[in-house]
């Protein structure tokens, strides 16, 4: 393991960021280069300051933390832990298929955050086996943000509208749109609205 770990750290709510800080901040070789409550902010930072460790929530403005490991695949050497409040399996398998290191819930102790930087600093991935025998599923595999934006659909909005208010480009939204589609198994959103109804998704 190296001598010292550098971490990043990106949630939308500063008082995780406070909490862990204030759980790292103490450990000799733990160093915390940057934090930041914004998508777009951690994936610039994550690029131009090249942490050793990211952790990162799966919710945030203008983009959410799997979009973010996606965005960087094959771009940098930095391993990224996903911390969530979703306890569901799918969040965790989304994880795995994104390339994440581990998963953690952000009710995680200080001693298996520790643990699971200290493994995942020396290439190893952990992905909590409760968490994947969790059958409490949602009626549709659907990611944190094809939900946000299949709510404002079902409120009316149009691409450009949700795009200005869940701060995402016009570009993201309409792809989001298409994979809805796509899952739904329809052609249009008159079609994706009897789907969701009928499903109970939203």
């Amino acid at each position: 393991m190296k001598e010292s770990i550098n971490i990043y750290i990106a949630d939308d709510h500063q008082i995780v960021i406070d909490g862990l800080s204030l759980l790292l901040k103490n450990q000799n070789n733990i160093t915390i280069i940057g934090t930041s409550n914004d998508g777009i902010k951690a994936y610039n930072d994550i690029v131009a300051l090249k942490p050793d460790i990211a952790l990162l929530d799966l919710r945030m403005p203008g983009k959410e933390g799997l979009e973010i490991i996606k965005s960087l695949l094959g771009k940098t050497h930095t391993k990224f832990i996903i911390l969530s409040m979703h306890q569901e399996k799918r969040y965790v398998l989304d994880a795995m298929n994104y390339n994440a290191h581990a998963y953690l819930l952000k009710n995680v102790g200080q001693q298996e955050l520790l643990n699971t930087i200290y493994k995942v600093a020396v290439g190893e991935k952990l992905f909590n086996q409760e968490l994947l025998n969790n059958q409490k599923e949602e009626k549709a595999f659907l990611s944190p943000r094809e939900m946000d934006v299949l709510r404002e659909i079902m409120n009316g909005l149009k691409s450009a509208e949700i795009a200005e208010k869940l701060n995402l480009s016009h570009f993201t939204v309409n792809t989001h749109r298409k994979n809805l589609m796509k899952k739904a198994g329809v052609n249009n959103v008159s079609q994706l609205i009897s789907w969701v109804n009928e499903k109970g998704i939203v």
